[in-house]
């Protein structure tokens, strides 16, 4: 491996690092659990989770970036990690979960 390659690999795990404390202090919903990006939202019951579980789905659809959706009675859970990337955060984790939040605050 050339000092090149290792530098370059580098300097991308530090703007992840940084893109992702960045998005994290301005997205107080989201959390990071490994190599994953975690959002929750309580709602106030069935009726408003299910059209938005919908709207999740065209969402990822739309990003052809598929995240893992769990939900009951009152909340929903959003995982998203790149799994083409290794499982890891990138830059299409961080720009589906602030379209997740924009969906989940309209």
């Amino acid at each position: 491996m050339s000092w090149l390659y290792l530098y370059t690999v580098y300097v991308r795990l530090f703007y992840m690092e940084q893109s992702i404390e960045q998005f994290l202090a301005t997205h107080p919903d989201w959390t990071v659990s490994g190599e994953t990006l975690v959002g929750n939202w309580k709602l106030s019951g069935f009726d408003d989770v299910k059209p938005i579980i919908g709207k999740l789905c065209d969402l990822a659809d739309s990003f052809d970036h598929h995240p893992t959706v769990t939900f009951d009675y009152n909340t929903i859970e959003v995982e998203t990690t790149t799994h083409d990337a290794g499982n890891t955060i990138t830059e299409k984790d961080i720009e589906l979960a602030q379209r997740v939040t924009q969906l989940m605050t309209d």
